[in-house]
């Protein structure tokens, strides 16, 4: 179960245009085997949002609800830029169990083309809390950016667990 930080949470929400209900809704994990590539008619709506603080919260519940597949398709490149297969996301994450999250309202950024958000998450397994930041970044709105390119994903955390 997700959980919600006294105040940034909600405030999150509020930004998102979303209230503590409809955000507590779970959306449906995609179904892919683990040798598959995750397709673009698997990816959750809000992984296109254009708000990253949604794209955080869409993820955050993933991770939440232990829904490592729609988790993986967070990343860029449909997951690959996590730097694991499909198989690996799964069996590292998994480890987690089902967590709770806190998020905290994240800083925006831009630097030579792209933006970046970075936001500090606390995940929290049992009686471990781990503390770090997770950096979402898109491509500026230029002539030729793909949709892929163009999309708030997930460049990088720093989690160690």
């Amino acid at each position: 179960m997700m959980r919600h930080a006294p105040l940034a949470v909600p405030l999150l929400l509020a930004a998102c245009g979303q209230s503590g209900e409809e955000a507590a809704q779970p959306t449906a994990a995609p179904s892919l085997s683990a040798t598959a590539a995750p397709s673009a008619a698997a990816v959750p709506e809000p992984l296109d949002s254009r708000d990253p603080r949604k794209v955080l919260a869409a993820w955050a519940q993933a991770v939440s609800l232990g829904q490592w597949d729609a988790a993986y398709l967070y990343w860029g490149e449909r997951g690959e830029a996590s730097g694991m297969n499909l198989a690996q996301f799964r069996a590292r994450w998994g480890k987690l169990g089902t967590p709770e999250l806190e998020l905290r309202e994240g800083q925006a950024e831009g630097a030579a083309g792209s933006l970046y958000y970075t936001a500090p998450v606390t995940i929290i397994a049992g009686p471990r809390r781990i503390e770090g930041e997770v950096v979402l970044k898109r491509v500026n709105d230029v002539p030729g950016a793909s949709a892929e390119q163009l999309r708030w994903h997930i460049e990088s955390t720093s989690f160690d667990f």
